[in-house]
């Protein structure tokens, strides 16, 4: 199979998982539905109600529902929700929106490869996202530059210096194709929310439910940021290391951390007197949360799950290595460390190391 040869016949059933793909947008054309018809018509009032309900589960936390089976309803829901996301304008509710239906996507990729079918992936990777690909029987040539954009951590084996590279090509497997792919994807819905316009006036209809959803996200953002500055001023967070900080304002501001920070900050948080439940209140503000995993993580975490061992943070020169620091803390080898000096009232002298 040859890239510059790719040829792909996708179904109705692709068209529903893949909605973002350009053959799939082409359909949506023969449904000839206006934005004002999206107010006035049955058709058109189904698919504004689907695409209110999509965004309003995302909020509350479920699981994100499956497609719909007709192909151009899905098609049709989707590109909706998208221009609902433009007209709230909030770069976080789109980074939610954006990682979960990519980690939905990620799953539809796993069963395509499962079923040997190998050539959607290197369709998506080569024909949507203008990545240069190039297949073989048990691997795939990514270029690097791809490589590094979709990096979904920058430790253990996805650190490219763990990686082999030869002529400016990763090798990587057919399933790290797939995981790379979601965080292509992610960020390609982003920049189609980005690009989404709305000529015209919004018919009342479609602004009552940009008001609805906005309302409620605002409403949950601040219950959550409200918390966290009553539960981190009760334990000083100026004492926090500025790793910490970092981490914990990225958090704050909706940002999909990787595993490898989400462990660093809870493991911190935890440590420094935090409860399990004040832990997931932090966390609920991920793009990708889920009560049920948070909270068995969270508590393997705390030691109150599996070997009972309660884990703490990572070294300061294993947080640099994770790229989860740049800074220098003078005379700290340990985030906690830093923590119980500035308590004692004893000063650190930081600086940034890039």
């Amino acid at each position: 199979m040859n890239s510059a040869q790719l040829r792909v016949v996708l179904s109705p059933e692709d068209y529903s998982r893949y909605p973002f793909v350009p053959e799939a947008l082409s359909s949506l054309k023969d449904l000839e539905l206006t934005l004002e018809e999206l107010a006035s018509t049955p058709l058109g009032n189904l698919i504004l109600e689907k695409a209110r309900e999509r965004l309003l589960t995302i909020l509350e936390g479920r699981v994100h529902p499956p497609p719909e089976e007709d192909y151009m309803l899905e098609v049709a829901v989707f590109y909706t929700t998208l221009l609902i996301l433009a007209g709230i304008g909030d770069d976080r509710l789109v980074e939610k929106f954006s990682t979960l239906y990519a980690k939905n996507v990620y799953s539809f990729l796993l069963k395509d490869l499962e079923k040997g079918y190998r050539e959607k992936l290197l369709y998506l990777a080569v024909k949507v996202l203008g990545w240069d690909a190039r297949p073989g029987e048990f691997k795939v040539l990514l270029h690097f530059r791809h490589f590094v954009a979709a990096q979904p951590e920058y430790t253990g084996e996805w650190k490219l210096i763990n990686r082999v590279l030869e002529k400016g090509y990763v090798e990587v497997s057919w399933r790290e194709l797939a995981r790379l792919l979601e965080t292509g994807v992610k960020k390609y819905i982003v920049n189609l929310v980005q690009r989404a316009e709305v000529s015209g006036s919004i018919p009342e209809e479609v602004y009552r439910i940009v008001e609805e959803v906005s309302r409620v996200w605002s409403a949950r953002q601040q219950d959550v940021r409200s918390f966290i500055r009553d539960a981190s001023s009760k334990r000083s967070e100026e004492a926090f290391p500025p790793c910490i900080r970092e981490l914990l304002h990225q958090q704050l501001s909706g940002k999909n951390l990787p595993h490898s920070a989400r462990f660093a900050l809870a493991s911190f948080l935890l440590n420094i007197g935090f409860s399990v439940e004040e832990t997931l209140e932090v966390f609920k503000h991920s793009p990708d949360f889920r009560e049920d995993i948070a909270r068995y993580q969270v508590e393997h975490i705390a030691g109150l799950r599996g070997s009972r061992v309660k884990y703490l943070p990572y070294r300061c020169e294993n947080m640099r290595s994770y790229g989860l620091c740049r800074w220098s803390c003078e005379g700290v080898k340990h985030p906690l460390q830093y923590f119980y000096r500035v308590l004692r009232g004893r000063r650190v002298k930081t600086g940034e190391l890039w």
